[in-house]
């Protein structure tokens, strides 16, 4: 096993601790949405409108309330954001550090550069992104829009108060989850994940590039299970030098930007270190030494962590498990030998969708 595969299944239990960060971040937005949902029903409750102009009246108030919410919360993300950009920089070099017995990447994160990551990272990194603050502005006013569309329509159809809790709320028999509050929270935890991994995966490559002296390269890694995207299981493995972007051999895409790369992408980027040699030319004389006794354990080659291709581990799964990830639609191209694996993203690396699959290949 190389140093750089040390490195990387490391990197990837460290995962797990994000895991569990990002998780306790979802619990405190959906405390702060349970708050507001108490508060808009307590208003609708006081106010009981039948008339559109109450409704008007009422929704003025909601509004504020709404307002005040999402500000807060987008300044508590935005502020502990940019704390955990620090110490997940700090994280990545004290993980390297234990992984080569040797200070190899010591070059961590100012909270300056942490803030502006946070302030200009697009989540997610695709067509779709924009600013973390965006988002919750555009979450904001879905909630607003939401409500406002839910009161009218029981207004106009003369529907009674309970009914208007129930638009809130949503039904007991579906366990609420038909609500408009709990569209409000689902769409606060897809952000918070979005969120979170984007700030991960930045502040990764800012401490990369700043130890660029040691490291050469940035590798994908994937986390393999039944919800893994065909985008990201492909993109397993993928390796670009740092600074360029160009892809190692073996990769067909330039880098494509930092994950996520879709909404609720669990991506990471590993670093590739240096080889020995191109190590000691860098180093002082007493890490060399050190470095030098670490790669009679593990090679230090500069190469990519091998990873499994979306091939073999396409190839290891059931019947069900391959319909499961492909689809019914592309399951069946593929087993009329119409597509390979390969055929499933674009040149530069995009997804394709059934239906230009389909155009492409035949119906």
């Amino acid at each position: 096993m190389s140093i750089n595969e040390r490195v990387e299944q490391a990197l990837t239990r460290h995962d797990l601790d994000l895991i569990q960060y990002q998780n306790g971040q979802i619990k405190d937005a959906l405390s702060t949405i349970n708050n507001l949902q108490i508060e808009i029903v307590a208003e609708i409750k006081r106010a009981e409108p039948s008339s559109k102009r109450e409704l008007q009246l009422l929704l003025g108030t909601v509004d504020a309330a709404i307002d005040r919410t999402y500000a807060a919360m987008a300044m508590e993300s935005i502020e502990a954001l940019t704390e955990y950009a620090v110490v997940e920089s700090q994280a990545v070099s004290t993980i390297s550090s234990r992984v080569f017995r040797a200070p190899i990447a010591p070059k961590i994160l100012p909270k300056s550069v942490a803030l502006e990551i946070v302030e200009t990272v697009l989540a997610p990194n695709d067509s779709s992104g924009t600013t973390i603050a965006n988002r919750w502005l555009r979450q904001r006013d879905g909630t607003k829009g939401n409500i406002r569309d839910g009161l009218n329509y029981a207004i106009q159809n003369d529907q009674t108060l309970d009914d208007m809790l129930r638009i809130i709320r949503g039904n007991r028999a579906l366990q609420f989850r038909d609500g408009v509050m709990a569209k409000s929270k689902r769409g606060a935890e897809m952000i918070v994940r979005t969120a979170t991994d984007a700030v991960t995966n930045s502040a990764r490559l800012a401490t990369y590039k700043r130890n660029s002296d040691t490291i050469s390269g940035i590798q994908s890694n994937a986390v393999l299970d039944s919800r893994t995207t065909i985008l990201c299981r492909t993109r397993n493995g993928y390796a670009w030098h740092l600074l360029s972007g160009k892809p190692f051999r073996g990769t067909p895409i330039s880098f494509p930007g930092t994950p996520p790369w879709h909404f609720n992408c669990r991506s990471t980027l590993v670093p590739i270190f240096k080889s020995l040699e191109d190590l000691q030319s860098v180093l002082d004389p007493v890490l060399n030494e050190e470095i030098v006794k670490r790669g009679e354990t593990f090679p230090i080659d500069g190469k990519p962590a091998p990873t499994p291709s979306f091939k073999a581990t396409f190839d290891a799964m059931s019947e069900s498990e391959r319909r499961s990830t492909l689809g019914p639609g592309r399951m069946e191209l593929y087993n009329e030998g119409k597509i390979t694996l390969k055929d499933l993203l674009d040149q530069q690396g995009r997804q394709l969708t059934l239906k230009e699959l389909k155009a492409r290949y035949g119906n």
